[in-house]
């Protein structure tokens, strides 16, 4: 990835805001965000769905902290009358980056369609897809094999939201506590573990893109 600058054309659909800020990305990081966002969009549109279920799963606790620490009963009411409401916008904004990815002037992801969704043939587990996603791969790329993204003021906010929405979720999965230590082991904890770092360096850079 080349970091987000200040500059760049407008996007052309919709009515770009007055922020515009562009980046590079290499195409097998382009196929890791649209992986990673249509899970996030799948993951809260099961929660909008089953609302109890989703209560089991410890990532909400963390995308949906409890309002009132001290206060069990009221905390649970509040998150009754907001969740929804909550989760939808969360969901919104993690199709607006799918939106921005598939707009990205030539690239056509092989493991996704034209609306970001995972193609119907595959039968490959999350961390098969990971794996195909290793570093290690885009050392065969081309230097000009490049997908240039390019945001507005509202993509800029919907990519904040979805990148700290993601690294959230992956501070669950790792098991990562206030200390910022992984507690989770295996395989998976290397990759995730990559994975939450370089969502960080994303931001990272988003955010310095919009300060300058």
């Amino acid at each position: 990835m080349m970091p987000f600058q200040p500059g760049g054309d407008a996007p052309e659909s919709g009515e770009p805001g007055p922020i515009v800020v562009s980046a590079r990305f290499e195409a097998i990081e382009i196929d890791l965000l649209r992986l990673a966002a249509t899970q996030l969009v799948d993951m809260l549109d099961a929660a909008t769905t089953d609302p109890q279920s989703a209560l089991t799963d410890p990532a909400f606790q963390r995308l949906l902290p409890d309002a009132y620490r001290d206060d069990p009963e009221a905390a649970a009411e509040f998150r009754r009358f907001t969740s929804d409401d909550l989760l939808a916008a969360k969901a919104r904004n993690a199709r607006s980056v799918l939106d921005t990815l598939n707009e990205a002037p030539g690239f056509d992801s092989p493991g996704f369609d034209s609306a970001g969704e995972e193609l119907t043939d595959l039968d490959r587990t999350d961390l098969d897809l990971v794996h195909e996603t290793e570093p290690e791969a885009s050392v065969e790329l081309d230097a000009t094999e490049t997908v240039a993204i390019t945001l507005d003021a509202a993509a800029v906010q919907a990519w904040l939201r979805t990148l700290t929405d993601l690294r959230l979720t992956l501070a669950e999965r790792l098991l990562i506590g206030p200390d910022g230590e992984i507690r989770l082991e295996g395989e998976e904890a290397s990759f995730l573990g990559g994975l939450y770092d370089w969502l960080g360096m994303v931001q990272e850079s988003l955010v310095y893109a919009i300060d300058v």
